[in-house]
């Protein structure tokens, strides 16, 4: 056994790290000062030496993986090192122990990854890591001599390590660590027990009986082996290394790690410390990797041989392929992992059902119920089972449910009833039961089903048909035509009102009879508004003429409006019919009065204009007169010259014409006409009114434009007198708005264009005042206007007349600094 280290006075005062600390005593001559310190720190060192002597003595000292944890757990405590390893020679295993700085697993996957590189140099120097950015000193101190045996590792996160009382203790420990490992070697060498048979054999016995016997171990169908005491592999038959394609000098030693799979490495070798510690066979399992390159699952299985004191000679052990048991046993947890996931999930998905699940046995108890019914009767499930949901049923619904119950279990494979369950809270809600009888694989037949809440649908059914009922009662008291139809359109009601009236019974009626009454130039829209309402499930407005019981023809509006389910479904069309023959008439009187209203509104544009009007007709007439006299000097026999009198009758003649369009436009403008929809060029009307407001313009100091191609016709429909009005008022409004712009030029502006959506868009617009957003928003109000002296029916009259053509009017500010721009658009003629 090694005997402790003695240390002198100068490693002492090595140890105190070079400081000097208060003098207990005065130096003895020759001799250096003699503190408490240096004493303390002399006694702690020599104290840990002898701890670290003490590990090698004890029974437990013969099993290296004891010797090896011992060393590294004194260590970490004595120095308070943050890693302290052990690593043996041909062995990717490190024994170790870390302090709390490197406890993280990455810190500590840094550190060996790190350190595994340095370790494979032939004499480790003492070193510096970077972990997470926290530097750390690290050395290696031989096991043996020439480190024959393996490496001891120490790491330390203090700037000062190692000191030289930590050097010395680290140096301590790997030279015992180093002897015991020695003695464990020699007790393995240890020869086997002698042979105690009688007749040992000799010569040819002896080499037969070892030829059998390694004729045995290298056929048997396993794979078989042989370790010394402290673990290192000295034999394997030929089976083991024909599996792993190896030769025995590569698996010799500890070379045999490499076979395992990288994943189960750490776990084996930790297996086989322990087993070599407890002296007790164990067997381990493990993947170990083919000559192919494949991995297997294998038991391992040892035993020790012991000599008489108990100490391990040696080890024997086989190893045997469980690979099929392995993925026999994978397969069976998965079947049955799946299996039990299924059965959760089917369970999960029964519990959570928004209904009330049960399965029942033949003669009807209850055999399960799901969550869900538990919870909404408040009690456990158990209670439920057998007859005890019928407990649960609304007294009144009991005997008629076990009657239909009975019925079905006995001559049905489906049955369904209403019943009220009583809930939790006391209260009964109405539920739909619906079921079906199932026969299992093993033909035991059940009955599967479920409780549906149908409270809220029973509910509403029953207030649905109270209304239906107080509906009825009402629609035939009511002095009012209403009736009913089916989801699909057919009727199948009208009140008492409508059938006198029309004089029919309900069987003239019923279906699609009703469509007799209507009036034969309105039956095509009729049906088209009927089609059109019961595919989009929405009510709309229609006017029709109906026949009378007398035989007359009289307008009504026909409205309707569907009853939808909670789904949007249709479940019945209502409609009533309201007479309007009062208020066609009305609206009748109304626009012949509005149409004679304009034209009163022309006329007496027209007499404002007069001398305008005048204006514009003298002049044509004047130059024919001149014209004419011209013509007849030319004549003369003094000045006769036939060319210059044909110029000059060729000018009577135009000017004629010229007088003529003027008075056509002031009579078009003027006689009272029926409105009529014909193809006419919109740009040609503008011409005209401007030639008819060519004076006043001229006379007010107007600048009349026109924009746009006005060689290129804009044809439109509609009627050329009233759109001209339209024209005519719009075009005046811009005049008189710029009578007070002062110096401010008037500028009028007509623009006309086809839109690329079939209309023409014509705009007035002018440099006047402009208008008032609250004015802009009432312009076109009937008897709304903003001239002091004005009636407020121009605007109006021109959006009734643009809107009869199928267009839209409008007002918006000017493009320029100010002003009003009045735009309207007119379909265009469609025809090519």
């Amino acid at each position: 056994m090694p005997q402790p280290v003695c240390i002198n006075r100068k490693q002492a005062t090595a140890i105190g790290g070079g400081q000097r600390p208060r003098q207990v005593r005065a130096p003895v001559s020759g001799e250096g000062p003699i503190v408490a310190e240096d004493v303390d720190q002399l006694r702690r060192c020599v104290e840990d030496v002898e701890r670290l002597t003490s590990v090698c003595i004890g029974r437990d000292a013969r099993d290296p993986t004891y010797i090896a944890e011992a060393f590294l757990e004194i260590l970490v405590e004595m120095l308070d090192l943050d890693f302290v390893g052990i690593r043996f020679n041909d062995t990717p295993h490190v024994f170790r122990r870390v302090g709390s700085a490197l406890a993280p697993a990455d810190a500590l996957q840094t550190v060996l990854a790190s350190i595994d590189p340095w370790l494979q140099s032939e004499h480790p120097q003492p070193t510096r890591l970077v972990v997470a950015g926290v530097p750390f000193a690290a050395m290696a101190l031989p096991l043996g001599g020439l480190a024959s045996l393996g490496l001891l590792i120490a790491i330390s996160g203090r700037p000062t390590f190692p000191e030289a009382a930590e050097l010395l203790k680290l140096r301590t420990a790997a030279a015992q660590a180093s002897l015991a490992m020695r003695e464990v070697r020699e007790i393995s060498n240890r020869r086997p027990p002698a042979d105690m048979r009688i007749e040992k054999p000799v010569g040819q016995a002896l080499a037969k009986s070892e030829w059998n016997l390694n004729l045995i171990i290298n056929t048997i169908p396993a794979m078989a082996w042989s370790a010394t005491a402290d673990g290192i592999l000295d034999f394997c038959n030929q089976h083991f290394l024909d599996f792993v394609g190896l030769s025995a000098q590569e698996l010799m030693g500890l070379g045999f790690h490499r076979i395992f799979h990288p994943d189960d490495t750490e776990h084996l070798l930790s297996e086989w410390q322990d087993i070599m510690g407890s002296k007790r066979p164990r067997e381990v399992e493990g993947r170990i990797r083919s000559a192919s390159g494949t991995y297997r699952w294998f038991t391992l299985r040892q035993n020790p041989l012991l000599d008489p004191e108990g100490n391990v000679l040696k080890w024997y052990g086989v190893v045997l392929d469980i690979e099929d048991r392995k993925s026999a046993e994978d397969a069976l947890k998965a079947a049955r992992a799946a299996l039990l996931a299924g059965e959760q999930n089917l369970r999960l998905i029964v519990d959570s059902l928004p209904v009330l699940a049960w399965v029942s046995r033949e003669d009807g108890s209850a055999e399960f119920v799901n969550q869900r019914w538990a919870e909404y009767a408040g009690v456990e499930a158990e209670a439920l089972l057998n007859w005890g949901d019928f407990n649960f049923y609304h007294p009144d619904d009991v005997e008629r449910m076990q009657r239909v119950w009975g019925e079905a279990t006995r001559s049905r494979d489906r049955a369904s009833l209403k019943g009220r369950i009583r809930r939790y809270d006391g209260q009964y809600r109405w539920f739909f039961f619906s079921c079906q009888k199932i026969t299992d694989a093993h033909g035991k037949v059940r009955w599967v089903g479920a409780n549906v809440d149908i409270e809220d649908l029973q509910r509403a059914e029953d207030a649905l048909r109270a209304s239906e009922q107080r509906l009825k009662l009402i629609i035939d008291t009511i002095p009012a035509m209403a009736w009913s139809a089916t989801p699909d359109g057919e009727v199948d009601f009208w009140n008492r009102n409508l059938l006198d009236y029309c004089g029919l019974s309900f069987d003239d009626i019923a279906g699609e009879g009703f469509y007799r009454i209507f009036h034969p130039d309105d039956l095509e829209l009729m049906r088209e508004s009927w089609e059109r309402v019961r595919i989009t499930r929405r009510g709309e407005e229609i006017d029709g003429r109906i026949l009378r019981a007398d035989g007359q023809y009289r307008w009504f509006n026909l409205r309707q409006n569907p009853l939808l389910d909670a789904h949007g479904e249709v479940v019945k069309w209502y409609g009533a019919l309201i007479e309007i023959e009062d208020r066609k008439r009305t609206e009748e009187e109304l626009r012949q009065s509005q149409s004679e209203l304009a034209r009163v509104a022309r006329v007496t544009t027209l007499g404002e204009l007069a001398v305008s009007i005048a204006h514009e007709v003298n002049q044509p007439l004047m130059a024919i007169v001149t014209n004419a006299g011209t013509c007849l000097r030319w004549l003369d026999e003094a000045q006769f010259d036939l060319a210059q009198a044909r110029q000059a009758a060729e000018r009577v003649i135009r000017d004629g014409h010229r007088a003529g369009d003027i008075i056509a436009s002031i009579r078009a403008l003027a006689c009272k006409a029926p409105t009529r929809a014909e193809p006419m060029d919109v740009r040609s009307a503008i011409r005209d009114v401007l030639l008819v407001l060519n004076g006043e313009l001229r006379r007010r100091a107007v600048d009349a434009r026109v924009d746009g191609d006005q060689r290129e016709p804009l044809i439109i429909l509609g009627d050329r007198t009233q759109l001209q009005q339209v024209l005519l008022n719009l075009i005046m409004n811009g005049v008189e708005a710029m009578s007070e712009n002062g110096p401010v030029p008037k500028r009028l502006t007509v623009r006309s264009s086809a839109q690329g959506n079939g209309y023409a868009h014509v705009c007035v617009e002018d440099t006047g005042s402009g208008l008032e957003p609250e004015q802009a928003d009432r312009i076109f109000e009937a008897f709304y206007s903003t001239k002091p002296a004005g009636m407020g029916m121009g605007l109006s009259i021109c959006r009734s007349i643009i809107e009869a053509h199928g267009g839209t009017i409008e007002v918006s500010a000017s493009r320029h600094a100010r002003g009003s721009a009045f735009s309207f658009t007119v379909p265009m003629d469609g025809r090519p």
